[in-house]
């Protein structure tokens, strides 16, 4: 088992656990995901947005499709101790193909700057974070989860007529040692759901059309 919490923001004041975990999961992309198709100057990639909304688990874990072994989202405050249980929440994974004519050419790893540009009064986020994940059979996939554990919860969740507790947040995205971001995203984050926002490319980033 390897245990991953390549992000944290904890909320204090409710007591919330947003937590995401970046690995090379492959899933067969659905119809009706969204998908977008970029050429960089070394290769091209396909990134494609898989949302399962608001879901409830006893253990936040999941299988690599690519090498069949089993990762989990773990505590912040315990790494190392398993899984995140009894997890309540929103959950979206991204995932990156890559594809080059010159198979030396391939990026070896995703890095990640993950920023929080605004937040709900109840949220106390994190300082910027920076990570990577291995690029695994031209696949990386990067799994996003935003929730709570009720264990945790230092005082009760808003009713449901009000607004949940929810974050926006900045993710630059860079190849090996790249020095500007080849896409930024913008991501907003509740406990129903996961969206991504706006997809800007970067400098030398050209969106081909599907």
């Amino acid at each position: 088992m390897r245990t991953t919490s390549r992000r944290s923001f904890l909320g204090t004041l409710a007591a919330l656990v947003p937590i995401t975990a970046t690995s090379p999961v492959v899933k067969h992309k659905a119809s009706g995901d969204p998908s977008y198709r970029f050429a960089l100057p070394d290769c091209e990639v396909e990134m494609t947005v898989k949302s399962y909304g608001k879901i409830s688990t006893d253990d936040l874990g999941f299988i690599d499709r690519v090498t069949n072994q089993r990762m989990c989202v773990g505590e912040p405050s315990a790494p190392g101790q398993g899984c995140v249980s009894n997890f309540h929440g929103a959950l979206a994974v991204a995932i990156y193909h890559f594809s080059s004519q010159s198979p030396s050419r391939m990026p070896a790893k995703l890095r990640e700057r993950v920023v929080t540009i605004d937040h709900d009064r109840r949220i106390d986020p994190k300082p910027p974070v920076d990570e990577f994940v291995v690029v695994e059979e031209s696949v990386a996939s990067d799994i996003q989860a935003f929730g709570y554990t009720p264990d945790r919860l230092s005082g009760p969740l808003p009713p449901p007529l009000y607004v949940s507790p929810w974050c926006l947040m900045r993710q630059d995205l860079y190849l090996d040692s790249q020095t500007t971001p080849f896409l930024i995203l913008h991501w907003k984050h509740t406990i129903e759901s996961i969206q991504l926002v706006d997809v800007i490319p970067g400098d030398r980033t050209r969106p081909i059309d599907s």
